[in-house]
């Protein structure tokens, strides 16, 4: 079992490239000899890695924690279904065991104590017939507003097979299903213990990639602050806003410099470690999107940039 998600690496053509975006999508960034870590204020692991490669963008890993029981257990699965363990790919990645999964993505377990976010208060707020604020302003003000990501909360992966895919991370890996979109088009699936709805998520395409990862905001006003930074900076929107139907989370997309995705995102279902959670299957359209603003996801929403 793994019990959360540490960081994904991409290689990328242009580390200042990266720099630029994730520092305004609000990151704190640490530089390396050929490579770049971002993490969100607060974090002590970092939550991105971009690696100086090729001449275009490449998912390069995905990284988790978990005890060592939990490590002994998946080094036990690897071994019984003959999956090779290699040797981490580059000087300061974590140890622990590195193998590939049924599409070739280069995936780590270690072990490491999931950091849980320290709780925050909630503003009070006024709803028909109930008026939870009285006699006081709801606006924060300005610079009161921390619009910056609190955690990595999730990511999207491309894949040929979701099926094989989500049975892997389940069966191996030890993740556990919260829900699908018909005809194997997705998979959403999140740790074993306490989680977010999803902490990983499998989507339909012909080929392998990258699709988005996606970092959790305190506040609505928050998400759309930070979203107005990076559409000011000269970003692609992408998609939103809007509400997913899976996992419920308020969304907001932004492009990255190679045509993969940025998300905020607020609100998110959660799933206790012994709640007997019932996987339902949605169609795409209420999968997808409760409300947009911008209605259905654009055309290449879905597209893999890194297929060609």
């Amino acid at each position: 079992m793994v019990l959360s998600l540490q960081h994904f690496a991409l290689g990328v053509p242009d580390l200042k490239a990266g720099a630029d975006f994730y520092t305004t999508f609000g990151l704190d960034m640490a530089e390396g000899q050929d490579k770049l870590a971002f993490r969100c204020e607060g974090r002590d692991h970092d939550e991105i890695l971009l690696l100086e490669t090729g001449k275009s963008r490449k998912f390069h890993h995905l990284s988790f924690a978990t005890d060592q029981a939990g490590l002994d257990a998946l080094k036990q699965r690897l071994e019984e279904r003959d999956i090779g363990l290699m040797d981490p790919p580059a000087e300061d990645l974590p140890d622990g065991l590195w193998f590939h999964d049924t599409d070739g993505n280069l995936v780590n377990v270690h072990v490491g104590e999931p950091q849980l976010l320290e709780a925050e208060p909630v503003a009070a707020r006024n709803s028909p017939g109930v008026f939870a604020r009285k006699g006081t302003r709801g606006t924060p003000p300005p610079d009161q507003v921390r619009a910056r990501p609190r955690k990595l909360g999730h990511m999207i992966l491309f894949t040929p097979d979701v099926g094989r895919q989500r049975d892997f991370y389940t069966q191996v890996v030890g993740m556990k299903l919260s829900d699908e979109i018909e005809g194997e088009f997705a998979a959403f699936l999140r740790t074993a213990g306490d989680s977010d709805h999803h902490v990983l998520a499998l989507l339909k395409s012909d080929a392998p990639g990258f699709h988005h990862a996606s970092f959790e905001m305190g506040t609505i006003d928050e998400a759309a602050l930070g979203a107005m930074r990076v559409r000011e900076a000269g970003y692609a929107h992408a998609w939103g806003p809007g509400r997913h139907g899976v996992g419920s989370n308020y969304f907001h997309y932004f492009r990255d410099p190679w045509n993969g995705m940025a998300e905020f995102y607020f609100d998110m279902d959660f799933v206790p470690g012994d709640l007997d959670w019932e996987a339902q299957e949605w169609t795409k359209k209420d999968g997808m999107f409760l409300w947009s603003a911008d209605g259905p996801p654009p055309p290449d929403f879905g597209k893999n940039y890194e297929a060609g």
